[in-house]
């Protein structure tokens, strides 16, 4: 009888772990952790430094400071890869002659070749030192050679970065005593994220927690971990790097590589419950590119027109969507462009909505 009484009234203990269990169901449902994965270069660490200063507190004085070293020793390491490459392009064609497929002819003489070599010597090294006013005028003097310039547009190998030509054309400002590196300088400056690195900001009442994730091969090990506890993934793929090989392997295409990362990660028995969304960036650079290099290199089954952005993007796209081979989930696509706040803002406002939403469904409060 005792038992009985105690359910007709309701066991005080009993209310309370049910009620305890409903907050945290709805604390649960504010509190949204996102995932940013992606292969190296795809822009990943752009949209966290992007989401950061939108949503955070912008970007703090170690930032700052930390980050004017890294666009000094970026600025040097990236000529000096530059020129390492024009000179095997020369040394290429003095053997083999002009090739079709690239007939500019690749010198590098009179100042040039003496600024080539200046930059490329050690006594100019690969990281730790200021940008001088006389390291600017080599710098100045290597940007405005056509085959520095040609060697750019036409590499192929993903270890000079698109955001490149942003920093020698400003080498003035950046090489001046007091330089203070801006907010695009800080976006755009490329470093390679090692381990995982967090940042968590409210929005309308909702908490997110973004982890950047390191995209390079030797990086991918500490995805794992990070798999089971999470809302959402947001895959971030580079549209524009279709005619590029990896930095770590030569002959690896990074479209090719990037595709088959989102297979494995879409596919993940992990991520069954999880939102995929899948963000390909870098349309600026693409819209251009696409222009005069059609994507059928890349994907010999295209058929669609040459030199066209929308076709070229559709096409991607499905192919990207579809890797998914569970039919009953969705993932969500997104055209982007990290480097530009608006559309940062205005994506990441969906993406939030979407992820919100399926939080309540998940936890039962809708």
């Amino acid at each position: 009888t005792h038992s009985n009484m105690g359910n007709c009234c309701g066991d005080p203990q009993n209310n309370m772990v049910d009620q305890e269990l409903i907050d945290a169901r709805k604390k649960a449902s504010k509190d949204h952790k996102l995932l940013l994965l992606g292969a190296g270069s795809s822009g990943k660490s752009t949209f966290f430094k992007q989401l950061c200063q939108i949503h955070g507190n912008g970007f703090q004085q170690q930032d700052i400071d930390q980050a004017r070293q890294n666009i000094y020793d970026c600025i040097i390491d990236q000529m000096k890869q530059l020129v390492e490459q024009c000179q095997e392009n020369i040394k290429y064609q003095r053997e083999h002659g002009v090739s079709e497929e690239d007939p500019f002819e690749y010198v590098l003489d009179g100042e040039v070749g003496q600024a080539a070599s200046d930059i490329c010597s050690s006594k100019i090294p690969r990281g730790g030192i200021d940008i001088t006013p006389e390291i600017a005028k080599l710098i100045t003097i290597l940007w405005n050679d056509e085959s520095i310039k040609h060697t750019f547009t036409s590499r192929t190998n993903l270890g000079v970065v698109d955001s490149a030509p942003h920093f020698f054309e400003d080498i003035d400002r950046i090489a001046d005593m007091s330089y203070t590196p801006t907010d695009k300088d800080i976006l755009l400056v490329r470093i390679p994220t090692t381990g995982i690195r967090a940042a968590s900001f409210n929005v309308e009442k909702n908490k997110f927690t973004i982890v950047d994730v390191g995209g390079q091969r030797n990086e991918r090990s500490k995805w794992v971990h990070q798999f089971s506890i999470v809302d959402a993934v947001l895959f971030v793929c580079s549209l524009s790097c279709y005619d590029q090989n990896l930095f770590e392997e030569e002959d690896v295409n990074a479209m090719h590589e990037s595709l088959r990362l989102f297979d494995l990660v879409v596919n993940n028995r992990y991520f069954r419950n999880t939102s995929m969304i899948l963000f390909l960036n870098k349309k600026d650079l693409f819209m251009e590119k696409v222009k005069e290099k059609t994507i059928s290199d890349c994907f010999p089954d295209y058929d669609g027109p040459d030199f066209e952005y929308e076709p070229a993007v559709k096409y991607i796209q499905e192919i990207f969507v579809s890797c998914n081979t569970d039919k009953i989930r969705q993932v969500y696509a997104h055209i982007t462009c990290a480097t530009d706040a608006g559309n940062v803002q205005r994506v990441f406002h969906d993406v939030q909505h979407g992820v919100v939403l399926a939080a309540l469904q998940r936890n039962g409060i809708m």
